[in-house]
């Protein structure tokens, strides 16, 4: 069973799945036939599996009172789960999504995450959003009003020991979102509905996402948002939803749409709903082109 991960994995995946893709295609040819390959992280759970052909039993959860909560986010500031703000942070910090009834594809980019000085539960939000053309920066909060410990029947905890775990804690929590597109951009929003972040403490007292139980609340995402969008003139409504790691559950929202356990390819016939220039090193969430 082949567990050991490098570390590098769990905290750059989001740029390794992005630029990984782009530096792996000729950047001056489009591939027609050729799929789009992707990573995700399948292959890691799997590894933590006492048997990957067995149902999975339900997650043993402990839910934490409100008290405890305060206490945990007061002692833990989570902005580095949803914030990378080193050199890599430009690929680390977008997010892929589905939009609307025929779940076309809309990317998202925090450009800042902080904590409130005064209230720890509550994070604030600013980035934008690219949908076909269209870029629309946004702002907005993140509240937790939930938390609960958990364990997973279906892992082999041997491997918890291992030094890319050390795990002490297994964690969910729930937030309510609120993200307001600028009112001055044309077909305007606000995104807002419930964010799952799933991560885990180590004995040495860091956190980190967690990704490794699909039936977990984010799915094993790492985090999920997932709610609607709402114009701000005419108050149409569309579904949305976008997380870390979008690919290891998207196939339950559209059927077959990666095809591949471990080396994960777009199925071409969702290609046309935003993916065919996934491919494309476009730093799109800058205000001006960045020089090469």
């Amino acid at each position: 069973m082949r567990f050991f991960l490098n570390k590098a994995f769990f905290l750059g995946f989001a740029a390794l799945t992005w630029y990984g893709c782009a530096r792996n295609t000729n950047e001056n040819s489009k591939p027609t036939a050729v799929p789009v390959k992707l990573v995700t992280h399948k292959e890691a759970v799997d590894s933590l599996r006492k048997d990957t052909t067995a149902p999975l039993k339900a997650l043993i959860v402990s839910p934490l009172s409100e008290k405890q909560l305060a206490s945990f986010f007061g002692e833990h500031d989570i902005t580095p789960l949803l914030f990378m703000a080193d050199a890599e942070g430009g690929y680390a910090n977008r997010f892929d999504g589905f939009y609307g009834a025929d779940h076309y594809r809309i990317e998202f980019y925090f450009s800042e995450v902080r904590r409130d000085s005064l209230n720890p539960t509550v994070y604030y939000v600013k980035g934008k959003n690219r949908y076909k053309k269209n870029i629309t920066p946004f702002e907005g909060t993140v509240t937790f009003d939930k938390l609960a410990t958990f364990k997973d029947p279906n892992h082999n905890e041997e491997h918890y020991d291992n030094d890319e775990f050390a795990l002490k804690e297994s964690y969910s929590a729930q937030a309510t979102f609120e993200l307001k597109e600028n009112a001055i951009f044309k077909g305007s929003g606000v995104f807002s509905g419930k964010m799952f972040l799933d991560f885990y403490e180590r004995k040495d007292g860091t956190i980190d996402l967690w990704y490794y139980s699909q039936n977990a609340p984010a799915q094993g995402s790492g985090f999920k948002f997932d709610g609607n969008w709402r114009n701000y003139k005419t108050n149409q409504t569309k579904p949305v939803v976008w997380a870390k790691d979008l690919f290891i559950f998207a196939n339950d929202i559209l059927t077959d749409f990666s095809i591949g356990e471990r080396d994960v390819e777009i199925n071409k016939k969702y290609r046309h709903l935003g993916w065919d220039n996934y491919w494309e090193n476009d730093e799109w969430w800058h205000d001006t082109p960045t020089i090469q």
